[in-house]
């Protein structure tokens, strides 16, 4: 007859959370490897060990008498003390004892393992770290900001580069320009513009980030610094939402290592403009942890949370359809005894939709923008009712629009049904850069992502296959996690005592204070929505008059999510499919994991797709920051998986380092460890090169131009770095190039004559000049510029009767009344209007 367990491990026995008790023999044991369900958290723990052989060995001296330590040292064994198996006591009974207590003697005091290396003992101090313990924010937060710090630190004397120029040197707002204060964030864009300057990109808070720390340093190390920080942070928010789900503590640290290692990221992280991926992904991530909170505390925290992403970056409205389909699929693991995941993804949705409709409503008041062109023009008559909700949305949400440019983005140029098809080509290429990064880059400008010239080829059909398989994957497995589920609450209930019922929950106070209040509440709601209702409709007015038709029913919401939310935790518990605090299975924990994740790559890329709207950008590294919450826990669920089936039984052992000396059947617990290492190796060799590109302006560009050999910008800006150092035969050169691969683009043009210019060559430099002039006759600054060069080269007067036809060719153009303008005013302003000069490399905002 079996025994009763006396503690947690034998409890663990009982319930088939742990191997059987004959694996935990200590000759077996000591062969074992380290295994990747060990390290990934197997079904095999909590405890990530087996009991330990002095444990087994004081039991079993319990049991038998005591006798006296030997006196021949030779009997003392190996290990001192303790009577050896051959020269001791034999076959023979001890003094005063029997034959059978010396052969219990002899299982008892058999020969120890040998004592651990000093690198088994430091293993096995990183293992214990990690697998001892379930995982807290704390502790997922040091070892992953060390990685982070590793990876994606910038040189200390680092500049700033690019778009940070324009983002910190030149914003007004951060540089408190024209006496600015610090609330004045709320009406400024992302690059300190007010509304009728903007170029789009409403995000406030990394612009609150940046004002801030400008006061203590205007150091670009530091500000890059606090964004690896904020980096790490949310690595160790989804190690802990990776272990709500699965209750695998080497699974949740696994998910986060890898989106903290994940080399496509580094734009986002080393890049100091990257902090608006960064909070935004944190607010996402806030949200995702919310749902483990109470049905009455989840909308709020989600609220907050979703509220805190969208000021962060707009992209975060993405949370709005995946927080709602996050806790419909984890609800049982979140709350395995009152799932209710219909209700708790209802009230998810409230939150998430509250926050969205106040942060529209805020931003049309804060920061608002001239409605678009094409959003002006009346609806065709007998326009449906579904035409009319959908243009009546776009013009409640409609922002600033954003800019346009063929060379950054010449999906903008094509029509939609070759936008489309180019579009999926990028989202498939960047899906492969995730798990392959084979080279990374800061730019894709033209001609390294042309628009296509057909619909159908293998990079559109790819991305057409990867937008459209992953969520009928997803809801498969999402069915199949509930199948399993439900088994594995039915399996408890048969499991009990023949006799047994299912504990049923008494109403107790404060259950029953709970329904109370949630009844009250509810009936609150329902009652003021009544009232607000009938008003609105004899009125007009409703009981909150001053606030816009949408906001009136947010003070309803409050209530309602409140009072359902009482209601839910107060429904009776059911039984859980968990074993205490045990790994959940894959089986169904996994599956919704994936199933999440899956979803979650394809919805949060498509706002960064060109597919719905044409961005600035046809291609970046930092879009997929959303994503690769999504990539990581499906590649660390998958992991686990593959590792089970391919370790098989010695996955769930215990394991000693020394697995060179074991057979090769048990070799097979390092196949997966090993493809894991190669795997992190290799994200975290590109993200440190990738980090290293940053070292300067020269060497970003550098390495960007031969990442992506066919950039016109990146050959062209290179050249202006190589300038900004007095390399002018280089600088020349490299413009060359990006004309060759951009023969209509004007600023390769008005760059390669300003270079032949500067190089007191301003007779070469005209032609450039001219055909840039009448390529780009509204290019304010880069008039100025050749202007400029040419006043200073005594050769404006040279070129007056070209300008003067210029002039008349485009009228109502700045070329039109600035090369008139600076003829006429050289002498007085030394040339070009100080007003109009551009503003120079590593400057700050103009006035």
């Amino acid at each position: 007859m079996a025994e009763t367990p006396k503690d947690e491990e034998q409890q663990e026995l009982l319930h088939g959370t742990s191997p059987p008790a004959e694996e935990h023999a200590p000759q077996e044991r000591a062969s074992y490897p380290p295994s990747l369900d060990a390290l990934i958290g197997g079904e095999h723990a909590p405890p990530p060990r087996p009991p330990s052989l002095d444990t087994l060995m004081r039991e079993e001296r319990a049991s038998i008498p005591s006798f006296p330590p030997p006196s021949n040292p030779v009997e003392a064994g190996a290990f001192g003390g303790f009577p050896s198996m051959d020269p001791g006591y034999g076959g023979h009974a001890p003094p005063g004892g029997s034959v059978h207590d010396a052969q219990l003697l002899q299982a008892a005091y058999a020969p120890l393992p040998m004592a651990p290396s000093r690198l088994e003992r430091v293993l096995l101090a990183v293992r214990g770290y990690f697998l001892d313990l379930d995982p807290s924010f704390l502790a997922a937060l040091a070892p992953l900001a060390l990685l982070a710090i590793l990876l994606f630190t910038r040189a200390p004397d680092t500049n700033y580069i690019f778009d940070e120029q324009e983002a910190l040197l030149a914003n007004p707002y951060v540089n408190a320009t024209g006496d600015l204060r610090y609330v004045d964030a709320i009406r400024r864009d992302f690059w300190g513009l007010p509304p009728d300057r903007t170029v789009g990109s409403y995000r406030p808070l990394p612009n609150f980030v940046w004002r801030a720390m400008w006061s203590l340093s205007k150091s670009p190390f530091l500000h890059h610094f606090y964004n690896v920080l904020l980096h790490a942070v949310n690595g160790a928010l989804l190690t802990c939402v990776a272990f709500q789900w699965t209750r695998r503590r080497g699974l949740a640290y696994l998910a986060g290592a890898l989106f903290v290692s994940c080399a496509v990221l580094t734009e986002a992280v080393s890049g100091i403009v990257g902090i608006a991926d960064v909070l935004g992904g944190l607010g996402a991530l806030l949200a995702l942890l919310a749902l483990a909170l109470p049905g009455w505390a989840m909308p709020f925290g989600v609220f907050l949370a979703v509220l805190f992403g969208l000021f962060s970056k707009e992209s975060a409205l993405v949370c709005v359809p995946l927080i709602p389909l996050a806790a419909l699929a984890t609800a049982p693991l979140t709350h395995p005894t009152r799932p209710a995941r219909w209700v708790r993804a209802g009230l998810s949705f409230l939150g998430a939709g509250a926050a969205f409709v106040l942060y529209v409503e805020l931003r049309r008041r804060w920061f608002p923008s001239l409605t678009p062109s094409e959003l002006s023009e009346a609806l065709p008559e007998g326009a449906s009712l579904a035409q009319r909700a959908m243009r009546a949305t776009l013009l409640w949400f409609h922002q600033a629009p954003l800019p346009k440019d063929p060379l950054n983005n010449p999906l903008a140029a094509t029509d939609t049904a070759h936008r489309i098809a180019g579009a999926l080509r990028v989202y498939w290429r960047g899906f492969v850069q995730v798990l392959f990064p084979h080279a990374l880059s800061g730019d894709y400008s033209f001609p390294q992502e042309p628009a296509p010239d057909r619909l159908v080829f293998p990079g559109s059909v790819a991305g057409g296959l990867l937008a459209v398989l992953p969520p009928v994957a997803a809801l498969v497995l999402w069915i199949r996690a509930m199948l399993r589920e439900r088994a594995a609450r039915k399996a408890v209930i048969e499991g009990l005592p023949a006799g047994a019922e299912v504990p049923v929950e008494g109403w107790g106070k404060w259950r029953l204070v709970r329904v109370t209040a949630g009844v009250t509440l509810v009936m609150i709601a329902v009652a003021l929505g009544a009232i607000e209702a009938v008003l609105a409709r004899s009125s007009g007015k409703g009981l909150f008059p001053s606030l816009p038709l949408v906001l009136r029913w947010l003070p309803f919401v409050a209530p309602l999510s409140l009072g359902v939310g009482l209601l839910v935790e107060s429904t009776a518990r059911r039984p859980s499919p968990d074993q205490g605090g045990v790994p959940r299975p894959l089986g169904y924990a996994g599956a919704a994991t994936v199933a999440v994740g899956l979803v979650w790559i394809v919805v949060s890329f498509f706002p960064h797709s060109n597919i719905p709207v044409v961005l600035p950008t046809v291609r970046a590294e930092r879009f997929w920051y959303f994503p690769v919450i999504g990539t990581s826990l499906v590649l660390a669920v998958l992991w686990s998986w593959f590792d089970q089936a391919v370790a098989g039984p010695f996955a769930r052992g215990a394991g000693w380092p020394g697995w060179p000396f074991a057979p090769l059947s048990l070799r097979r617990g390092w196949v997966v460890p090993g493809l894991l290492a190669l795997f992190l190796g290799l994200q975290c060799v590109q993200a440190y090169r990738h980090a290293m590109d940053y070292r300067s302006d020269l060497a970003f560009w550098d390495a960007t131009r031969k990442a992506v050999p066919n950039s016109a910008k990146a050959h062209l800006n290179y050249s202006v770095m190589k300038g900004a150092r007095s390399d002018l035969p280089a600088r020349l050169e490299s413009s060359k190039k990006a004309l060759e691969l951009a023969p209509k683009w004007p600023m390769a043009h008005v760059y390669t004559g300003d270079t032949l210019c500067r190089m007191g060559k301003a007779e070469e430099a005209w032609p450039y000049y001219k055909e840039g002039f009448e390529l780009g006759p509204n290019e304010v600054n880069l008039i100025a510029l050749a202007l400029q060069c040419l006043h200073d080269q005594k050769q404006l007067a040279a070129h007056e009767e070209e300008l003067r036809e210029m002039a008349e060719k485009f009228p109502g153009t700045w070329i039109a009344y600035l090369g008139p303008d600076t003829l006429e005013g050289a002498e007085k302003n030394n040339g070009v209007d100080p007003k109009y000069r551009p503003r120079g490399y590593n400057e700050g905002p103009k006035e």
